[in-house]
């Protein structure tokens, strides 16, 4: 199950650009609630606990209580809008999420028993990521933090693929994920590349040789007639 997450928002009273500059200038994120079969609910949230809260991984994939005064919703994060170069948040939609109704989420995947598959630990291979989250569908209450994927019997050249996740109870893949998706690798264990010499470098030492010799051959013989 997610973590509990508890977003602390207060209601927007005005509209528009100007109304959202004056509340960033202030330290707060205008935010949009919808879903649930409710309107649209316009809300501010305090700029630095939000920014503190979207840095766990966790966070963008839970659900979260989120408390508007005495009344009390239970939402998942949508969109987070950030600033082009500055650390600094400047919109987010959260979706309201009923107890009886299915959602779909990305959540990411968390990888186990890296350094001890034998391919890493004994061949010294290397561990990559062909993925690193997966859509799934599931009620609000069941939704994962992440989805745990174990890698620690993988030799060199071998694969776990997205038909070997196993994921938790009441949870399933999205509908998105096509059957041949399926047959993707999540993650494999890969050679080492061996370095390679550039053809330049190759010609560059032959020719220095072929020369060192040239002139080894045209030096006269030692004590011998220079005349």
């Amino acid at each position: 199950m997610s973590a509990n997450f508890i977003v602390e928002a207060e209601v927007r009273t005005g509209s528009g650009t100007a109304a959202s500059r004056r509340a960033r200038r202030s330290g707060q994120i205008p935010m949009v609630v919808y879903g649930g079969g409710e309107d649209e609910q316009y809300l501010l949230v305090d700029h630095n606990k939000i920014l503190r809260q979207l840095a766990v991984e966790s966070f963008h994939s839970a659900l979260v209580q989120l408390h508007v005064g005495d009344d009390l919703q239970r939402a998942v994060l949508r969109d987070v809008q950030m600033h082009p170069f500055k650390q600094q948040v400047m919109h987010l939609d959260f979706q309201r999420v009923s107890r009886k109704d299915k959602i779909t989420m990305t959540v990411p995947l968390h990888f186990i028993g890296e350094e001890e598959a034998p391919g890493v630990a004994l061949e010294a291979g290397i561990m990559t990521h062909s993925m690193t989250s997966i859509d799934v569908s599931c009620l609000g209450s069941d939704l994962p933090e992440y989805v745990a994927v174990d890698v620690s019997a993988l030799n060199m050249g071998e694969s776990v693929y997205l038909k070997d996740v196993v994921l938790p109870e009441k949870v399933e893949f999205a509908s998105t994920v096509q059957e041949e998706d399926m047959e993707h690798p999540v993650a494999s264990v890969l050679a080492p590349k061996k370095p390679q010499v550039e053809e330049e470098d190759v010609e560059d030492a032959e020719g220095a040789e072929e020369s060192a010799e040239g002139e080894a051959s045209d030096a006269p013989a030692e004590g011998g007639d220079e005349s």
